[in-house]
């Protein structure tokens, strides 16, 4: 059992005293062969006292190790705490040079390409400058020729007018005297004019109708006959726009249209008692037109003007109105064949009258359907042949006289009470 407890207590020991632990295991691997016991034993205590005596020292060796390592351990602390210091100061005297560095020439670079772009723009300048001085060079060079040429020139204008002074003279006389004369003459039309319109008497209470008017009243213009006659609008009867279009007996005119734009968009009233001024645009009425016509037999006349000034007419022989219980029918004869335009009116012949409040897109005429209509003196356009020249004829009048001041006779008598006058 010796032999045992002595190599476990061997074997707890420093494992890096090898070379003892293999003697001491040889000693022991012979101690039967021992004869005295007691040496055995004695070398078996002085191999224990120099194992122990080996395990001190090792100790000491171990402690003394570790004493070291733990001196290494703070040199190698110190080492990195002094480099992590240079690297500092190192990354500040960077950052300090680099300071340095783009103040004394990254800021003098950009102060250099500043000046070299200033630079350049003052020599830009300075060469527009200098265009524009020799531009200005040339225009005054040029106003410098310029001024010769006309000043040549008014010596040749002055040179020209000196010769043909005298033929301008004469001739300059001639067209005094012309204007003179001419102005003579005008005075002398203006005086005849202005007398003929002052022997003119507007006021003609003996006769009853424009065409009665004489010789000596061939004036146009408005003219009050007879005793005045008024309606609920305060319209007189016997106050009418006489015109003299043509030889023989005067015309009445019942409608005028122009470009002064009276509104003809009127109701069933308002074209029956007449409406508009009698000096401009106007419609006499239905009422008075029918109390004329159905007295006598009368002609109708209905003049035209065109966006060209062009002016056309037509004329045809009979012309009725019947009664408001009717309408106020229209009835018109054949159109004269002399007539300058064509025949628009013939369509409507029978047809009653229409107002706005029937149709106002195409009140004031006698039809029966708008679209079909063939004129519209009074429409929102001055309809004649058909609705596609509506935009054609510019201004219209219309106008009436009896048949009898012309020697046309007929023998057809009107009856106010018949569908169409007859």
């Amino acid at each position: 059992m010796l032999p045992v407890a002595i190599h476990t207590l061997l074997r707890q020991q420093d494992a890096g005293k090898a070379y003892w632990i293999s003697l001491v295991e040889a000693v022991l691997s012979n101690f039967p062969h021992f004869s005295d016991f007691q040496l055995s034993m004695a070398l078996l205590f002085a191999l224990i006292a120099i194992l122990l005596t080996l395990g001190a020292s090792g100790a000491a060796t171990a402690k003394s190790r570790s004493l070291m390592e733990q001196q290494l351990m703070l040199v190698r602390n110190a080492q990195e705490q002094q480099q992590r210091s240079l690297l500092n100061v190192e990354f500040k005297l960077n950052r300090v040079i680099s300071k340095l560095l783009s103040f004394t020439h990254i800021k003098q670079g950009d102060s250099l390409r500043e000046l070299a772009g200033n630079l350049s723009k003052a020599l830009d300048s300075w060469e527009q400058t200098q265009d524009r001085i020799n531009q200005l060079q040339l225009s005054f060079q040029w106003k410098n020729e310029l001024a010769q040429k006309m000043e040549e020139m008014h010596s040749m204008l002055a040179l020209l007018v000196t010769k043909s002074q005298v033929p301008r003279e004469r001739q300059r006389q001639n067209e005094n005297g012309a204007l003179e004369a001419e102005s003579e003459q005008m005075s002398e039309i203006k005086a005849t004019k202005e007398s003929n319109q002052a022997n003119v008497e507007y006021l003609q209470p003996a006769k009853a109708d424009c065409a009665e008017l004489d010789v000596q009243q061939r004036v146009d213009g408005v003219y009050k006959f007879l005793e005045p006659e008024l309606n609920e609008k305060q319209r007189d009867l016997n106050e009418r726009y006489c015109a003299f279009a043509t030889t023989g007996a005067a015309w009445t005119v019942i409608q005028r249209r122009t470009e002064q734009l009276e509104n003809f968009n009127r109701s069933w009233d308002e074209y029956r008692s007449g409406f508009g001024s009698l000096e401009s645009d106007f419609w006499y009425g239905n009422e008075f037109i029918h109390r004329l016509v159905y007295r006598d037999d009368y002609e109708l006349r209905i003049e035209l003007q065109d966006q060209l000034d062009v002016k056309v007419w037509a004329e045809y022989a009979i012309f009725r109105l019947d009664s408001e219980s009717f309408n106020y029918q229209l009835v018109i004869g054949k159109m004269d064949d002399n007539s300058s335009t064509l025949d628009a009116l013939s369509y409507h012949n029978g047809m009653d009258f229409r107002s706005s409040d029937w149709d106002g897109g195409c009140s004031g005429w006698w039809f029966d359907r708008c679209l079909e209509a063939q004129s519209n003196l009074n429409g929102q356009r001055i309809i004649w042949g058909n609705s596609r020249n509506e935009y054609l004829i510019k201004t219209s009048r219309m106008l009436i006289r009896p048949r009898s001041f012309n020697s046309l006779n007929t023998d057809e008598v009107y009856d106010e009470d018949s569908a169409y006058g007859f």
